[in-house]
């Protein structure tokens, strides 16, 4: 039975509006708005979240990293520290906060570097994948690596299949097996060979956690201080 006891007559609407709640506007159509906001690091301030507290924060992870990251309101120690928490091997996880608390910004090795990375995410018309995005990092960073390995990119993919490396030293090869590892989805060089210093630089080391930390926020960690040489 129908709510409406004049339906289809000309008193329809004038009951329809006697049963509308007082005070409320009819519903429409309307129209969509879509936010644009953008948190500030003044929004960001860890001093304004649930989970401070005693002048400190009370949780052992960051639940709104993203948020912060966005905000520009995280540092790099934060996001490597963050990325290496799940790692099980200790005594890469205690040499990469090490190399963590000395930096401040996210590094390039030199503005070459910079050169070709830009120069791959023009041609990639920005449409990068983040595995795909932090592959390309390490594979530019150094010319030789690059010189070998530039033909087997394009667009989110790489072929390692027809890469033939040669007359590389040590750190190149750690950058490529990181690179591949990282693109499938693994760590790529072994926990052991990353943990010894004698084998892997503080450098090369470095590259590798910058590109894990891409991989794991995106390209917006490139922002992160200010672009220096490693």
């Amino acid at each position: 039975m129908s709510r409406y006891f004049v339906r289809d007559t000309p008193l329809a609407d004038l009951e329809r509006q006697m049963m509308a709640v007082p005070n409320f506007a009819p519903r429409g159509h309307g129209r969509r708005v879509l936010c644009s906001y953008r948190p500030s690091a003044t929004d960001v301030d860890c001093r304004y979240c649930l989970q401070y507290g005693r002048r400190r924060c009370q949780s052992r992870t960051c639940p709104y990293l993203a948020e912060r990251l966005e905000a520009g309101a995280v540092t790099m120690e934060e996001l490597i520290t963050e990325t290496v928490r799940p790692w099980k091997h200790l005594p890469l996880k205690q040499r990469a906060l090490s190399v963590a608390r000395r930096v401040n910004s996210f590094r390039f090795e030199g503005t070459l570097h910079v050169v070709r990375m830009m120069d791959v995410i023009d041609r990639s018309q920005n449409f990068a994948e983040s595995t795909w995005l932090a592959a390309v990092y390490l594979l530019s960073a150094y010319s030789r690596l690059w010189e070998q390995t530039s033909k087997a990119v394009w667009r989110n993919q790489i072929d390692f299949d027809s890469v033939r490396l040669n007359g590389l030293d040590i750190q190149d090869y750690v950058l490529y097996r990181a690179a591949k590892g990282i693109f499938h989805g693994t760590l790529g060089t072994t926990s052991e060979e990353l943990a010894d210093p004698e084998l892997v630089s503080d450098d090369t080391l470095l590259l590798v956690l910058n590109a894990a930390i891409i991989a794991r926020y995106g390209p917006q960690v490139m922002r992160v201080g200010r672009i220096e040489k490693c």
